[in-house]
Formats: C-alpha cells, structure tokens, sequence
C-alpha cells in the first residue's frame, strides 16, 4: 500500500511514518507500505528517502497541483489526513488560519483523492467535538455534536466534508475521534508537557482545575489505530481511547514522584472539574483495537525517555 501522510512531521505524523516503515521491514508483517511525507515543516527526523518527503501547503492550489503530479508518479492509493492547527487555544489566537487549514485544507485534501480515484481516507479528529464535559460518559460516537469553540467547529466542519465526499463521490473515510494522545516527542506545550519541564528544572508543579479528568491515550496505541483504520472499510467516527478516567491531580503527582519535587495546587485559578471519557466498543468492533498503554505505563515510559535525553 502507497500511502500518502499529511502532517508527516508533527507528533503523530512523525511516529506513523516510522511505524509503517519499520512495520513493512518486519517479516512477521502482513503488509507493506510506501510513505509518501508531506508537511509544511522540515522533516529531517523522519530518515525517509528524500523523494519520499514532499514540501506543500494544502491550503496553496499550486502546491496541489504539484502534489497531484507526486501522488500519481508514486501510486498513491490511501491516505492519512493529519495535517491541521491541532491545538484549541492555536485555532482560538488565530481564528482565520485555523478555519483555512483544517477546513480547506481538508476539502482540499479529499478533492485531491477524487480526482486521483484514491478512495480509502483516515481522517483525524478530536474527541473534542462532543463538548467538554461531554452530556454522558463513556462517550459514545452517537453524542450530540457541540460548537464549542473555533478548533471543534473547524474538525466538526471537517468530519461533514468526509461525509459529503463519501455520500456524492464513493470515497471511503475513517475518521478517528482521538481522546488525549501523550508520550515522547510531543509539544511541551501540552499539559503533560508543561509539568515534565518544571520537575525537570527542579522547580515545584504547580496544579490548577487538579480535578479535571481526561482519557489518556498513549502514542503507540494511536500509532497503532491509525495503521489498523487504512484496512477497514468502516465509514464514520471511531473513538480512540482507553476508557479510563485519569485526573490532573494524579499526572501531576506520579510526574513529581519520579523527581522527587512538590505539587502546589492554585485553588484561585480553579473553574471547577471537567470530564472525559471513552467509550470504545466501536474501535473495538470495527479495527480490532484496544489500547494496551495503561497510564501508569505510560507516564513511567514517558519520564524514562525524558530522562534519557537529559543526559545526552
């Protein structure tokens, strides 16, 4: 299989562009793949040939057109559309880029596969579009849909053009719904992020909002969702989490054990508990698919790789 990755240098991208690398090289492996990266970043990290690594803007048509001449050179049959402003408060400080990357770059994106007759397209999108708190949980992908802010309309927007593609030209879109994706490489930006770099400065961690819960996912087992939805031919949302509640409380303190500083809470900036949970009897059915990571597992992997690099 040919596949083209979108966003191929950020968190996710890079680490599913390895992976399927790694996985065709295996023996064991029923499947082989060919990575075509793109992304408007440099993707050195990768270690891809250079002719499987193109430059381009999807919100650009000339960039498109040049990926249309790419895509066909290399046979491209599926693809992974990643590429997005994947942050809540990026989309709200810059409203107008977000809505011109994720929901033309999107369109884009999928006319590009009509045109090319690519019909097999994983999508992803964020549990976000179900609201926060969600109105039940473990939520499932029947939830009423919420508008909540910038970045969840931009997605929500998203999810309806892979329906329209679907339903007026035949492709056939899986769409991930990922809950809170973690583990090395990502943005210290995030949340988990934020606290690894302050023990790692020997500074104390400070907590707000400690009893906000989230279902944590693990990086490897998202790696592992995505590979698992280009083989189905299942159309619509997947939720993609663990179904475990975590709070910020308990990140907090198994980050601050494993460097032996304190948690300060701030109770003046508390707006009270949010929740987030997932329900993943669909991933289950449909990709075979259970997240293997627990978060205790996870976060142990996360401090170990991060001290490892400190060290170097």
């Amino acid at each position: 299989m040919n596949v083209l990755i979108t966003g191929a240098a950020g968190f996710i991208g890079s680490k599913l562009v390895k992976h399927l690398m790694q996985f065709s090289s295996s023996l064991l492996s029923q499947h082989r793949y060919q990575v075509l990266a793109l992304d408007i970043a440099r993707m050195d990290h990768l270690g891809l040939p250079s002719e499987n690594e193109i430059y381009c803007d999807i919100t650009l048509d000339d960039h498109m057109t040049k990926l249309a001449e790419v895509m066909k050179e290399r046979k491209v049959t599926a693809c992974i559309h990643l590429a997005a402003i994947a942050a809540p408060r990026m989309a709200a400080a810059d409203p107008m880029n977000a809505w011109n990357t994720n929901v033309r770059g999107t369109h884009n994106v999928l006319t590009l596969m009509r045109l090319a007759s690519i019909r097999k397209v994983v999508f992803a999108s964020s549990a976000h579009v179900y609201g926060i708190s969600p109105r039940y949980m473990p939520t499932d992908e029947n939830h009423p849909l919420a508008l909540q802010d910038t970045y969840t309309t931009t997605k929500i927007m998203g999810e309806q053009l892979c329906q329209l593609y679907h339903s007026n030209y035949g492709l056939s879109p899986t769409i991930l719904r990922l809950f809170n994706a973690y583990g090395p490489g990502q943005s210290a930006d995030y949340f988990i992020g934020v606290k690894l770099g302050q023990a790692q400065r020997g500074e104390p961690i400070s907590l707000m909002n400690a009893d906000v819960t989230k279902d944590w996912v693990y990086i490897d087992d998202v790696i592992d969702a995505f590979e698992r939805a280009l083989h189905t031919e299942f159309v619509g949302p997947i939720n993609i989490g663990t179904g475990v509640e975590t709070s910020l409380r308990q990140i907090a303190a198994r980050i601050a054990g494993a460097y032996d500083v304190p948690v300060i809470p701030d109770p003046h900036l508390d707006t009270g508990p949010t929740r987030m949970c997932c329900d993943d009897r669909r991933a289950s059915s449909i990709l075979t698919w259970k997240a293997m990571t627990t978060i205790e597992q996870g976060i142990a992997n996360l401090i170990e790789t991060s001290k490892k690099e400190e060290k170097r």
